[in-house]
């Protein structure tokens, strides 16, 4: 245990990012070193979103992409291209966790080792947890170990209005963010950080899937 006085506590200093624009009215004052979660259904924008939120997050920090459930697959490829990643080249990598894999080693040890290795990016996204499925102890283990040195962004499907599976569900109450996507929309459910505007990933497809969101805001 280490116990702080106020005035300590007070003078304790944090990295922020320094984000601006719409992605502050989103994330808030995103602290340098964080976990979150992204989730929605099939088809509604979450690639999407996620790849334009690595794309910006370039900015600060190299940007893996753990791409459990496409690989270095075609659709992912088109949403790569469609963003003009090549404008982050040598700061954005995916990563296909399957290929060439350790049989000894279960894709948590390998995703922490691939997390802890010198000079690792600053930031990952794990594309999703519903297909590493990793127990809600090897979570707690990632937090303890990598929650205080990067960033890390789960991605979930959804079930109900709430990330599919029961450890995600405890990412989101335990993490520092949540965002559900809907209708080519991000919407921050929870944010410990301060943003709570929505975002909007591809204006033409959301304004004809949200009729009612944009009318309220003219």
């Amino acid at each position: 245990m280490k116990s702080l006085g106020v005035d300590q506590f007070l003078n304790k200093k944090f990295k922020l990012l320094g984000i601006k624009g719409k992605w502050a009215e989103t994330l808030g004052s995103l602290p340098k070193n964080f976990v979150g979660i992204v989730y929605g259904n099939s088809g509604n924008g979450k690639t999407e979103f996620l790849i334009q939120l690595a794309k910006y997050l370039c900015k600060f920090g190299k940007v893996a992409w753990v791409s459990y459930e496409q690989g270095h697959g075609y659709d992912l490829q088109r949403a790569v291209d469609r963003n003009d990643m090549q404008d982050v080249a040598g700061k954005f990598i995916i990563v296909d966790p399957i290929a060439r894999r350790n049989p000894k080693k279960t894709l948590f040890e390998e995703l922490m080792s691939q997390i802890g290795k010198r000079n690792s990016p600053q930031f990952f996204i794990i594309d999703s947890y519903d297909y590493v499925r990793f127990t809600q102890e090897e979570y707690q283990q990632l937090k303890e170990a990598f929650g205080h040195k990067k960033g890390i962004i789960f991605i979930s499907h959804e079930h109900g209005g709430k990330p599919k599976r029961a450890v995600a569900q405890h990412i989101e109450y335990d993490g520092g963010f949540s965002l559900q996507v809907k209708k080519m929309i991000a919407y921050p459910i929870k944010n410990r950080f301060g943003g709570f505007e929505p975002y909007v990933i591809w204006e033409e497809r959301a304004r004809q899937l949200n009729k009612a969101f944009f009318e309220e805001r003219q």
